[in-house]
């Protein structure tokens, strides 16, 4: 017990130096990653926040700002600005916090983004909204990269994860993106298959690649990604946080912006809590060069999140001390 002790007390003083050591070393590591920009090199462009799922990974169920889609004299707004500083932007997401797909103009914003000159077009979608028609007219529009969200191996545990879609019908529509891509004989978008491992899944990563490798071709940069869980900013409680010990680059990296205009910090922030403008009043421009933006990113720089209640409470910059599955 006296050893425990001393042990113990050992540590409370050890701690402080320990935590330096860390924000010391994240410093260090996002260093290259918080060079002044003078437009974000990353776009993100939430086209809707509807989703047609409840799946466990995503905090849906407290969404409470409204659900809509973007409308297209905003979409165009936003494309004209960024088309003249298309040399800067490295990639165009057309999401955020909803599924794309639901979107009737998705196809017709990409078109518009590569019409505009962008280099590369992405978006994030479950994939059960696929039809051949639909698989169709977004890759003649030119989407560069896609990524299918698929957290499951079998009925049982892609069901019971992505709560309202069902596993074989979500496979065959699949399917039939790969197909109509194959017979159009185009090499884009390259594809990208997500597994993340959950309680509900039961994090079968083996099982995953497995299932899903048939239908990639590797040869046009299709690719599996096994990406870790997370809690979605203070949405989810999977990873029990510790202190704050990162830096998160975002604020020099990525813009998002919101279906209203809205433009927060980053993606986890799915009800627009820490907004720092909005595209309707000013330009990306001026809110990416503004006084609130250089105060988030002085902030950052130095650790304090107080002000920033999604962002302090985000698996990003905090130590993590133990998950669902350890």
């Amino acid at each position: 017990m006296v050893n425990m002790i001393r042990y113990m007390n050992r540590w409370r003083a050890l701690k402080p130096v320990i935590l330096y050591g860390r924000k010391k070393r994240s410093y260090l590591t996002a260093r290259p990653f918080m060079k002044p920009t003078d437009f974000p090199p990353e776009v993100y462009i939430e086209n809707t926040n509807r989703c047609n799922i409840h799946c466990t990974i995503c905090p849906r169920e407290k969404l409470t700002r409204p659900q809509g889609v973007m409308d297209l004299g905003l979409f165009e707004k936003i494309m004209k600005e960024v088309s003249m500083h298309r040399d800067d932007v490295t990639r165009l997401h057309l999401h955020n916090f909803g599924e794309p797909l639901l979107d009737k103009d998705l196809a017709k914003r990409v078109k518009i983004a590569k019409d505009r000159g962008m280099r590369h077009t992405y978006f994030v979608t479950n994939g059960s909204l696929f039809t051949e028609a639909r698989a169709r007219e977004i890759i003649e529009a030119g989407l560069d990269e896609m990524k299918f969200s698929f957290y499951g191996t079998d009925p049982e545990t892609y069901n019971s994860t992505m709560v309202g879609l069902d596993f074989n019908d979500t496979i065959s529509k699949v399917s039939v993106f790969f197909k109509t891509r194959k017979e159009l004989g185009r090499k884009n978008p390259k594809v990208i298959i997500q597994y993340i491992g959950t309680p509900t899944n039961k994090c079968m990563t083996k099982e995953f690649t497995q299932l899903v490798n048939p239908f990639l071709d590797r040869s046009l940069g299709d690719s599996v990604f096994i990406a870790p869980l997370y809690n979605y900013g203070d949405g989810r409680s999977f990873i029990k946080m510790g202190d704050i010990a990162r830096i998160c680059t975002f604020p020099w990296r990525v813009m998002v912006i919101l279906i209203n205009g809205d433009v927060v910090l980053c993606a986890p922030d799915y009800n627009g809590d820490q907004v720092i403008g909005n595209v309707r009043d000013k330009s990306i421009h001026e809110i990416w060069n503004g006084d609130a933006y250089r105060k988030v990113r002085e902030d950052f720089r130095g650790f304090k999140y107080e002000k920033y209640p999604v962002c302090g409470k985000c698996t990003v910059v905090c130590d993590t001390v133990s998950s669902w599955n350890d």
